[in-house]
């Protein structure tokens, strides 16, 4: 098991803007219901852009 921090995205906050699905090095984000998810877990490194851009704080690095 990894320690790399995955993002957490609250679905009830989240606005499915796509500024982090936009800003996601690794592509590892993408929109699913009008709400983003780590849907490539594999590519993700834990960078925290995604974290970085979210204009609603919906993300946060565990």
């Amino acid at each position: 098991m990894s320690d790399t921090q995955k993002p957490k995205i609250d679905s009830n906050t989240c606005t499915g803007c796509t500024i982090c699905i936009d800003e996601c090095p690794t592509d590892a984000l993408e929109l699913n219901e009008d709400v983003a998810v780590l849907e490539k877990e594999e590519d993700c490194t834990g960078c925290g852009a995604c974290e970085e851009v979210c204009p609603l704080s919906s993300i946060i690095m565990e």
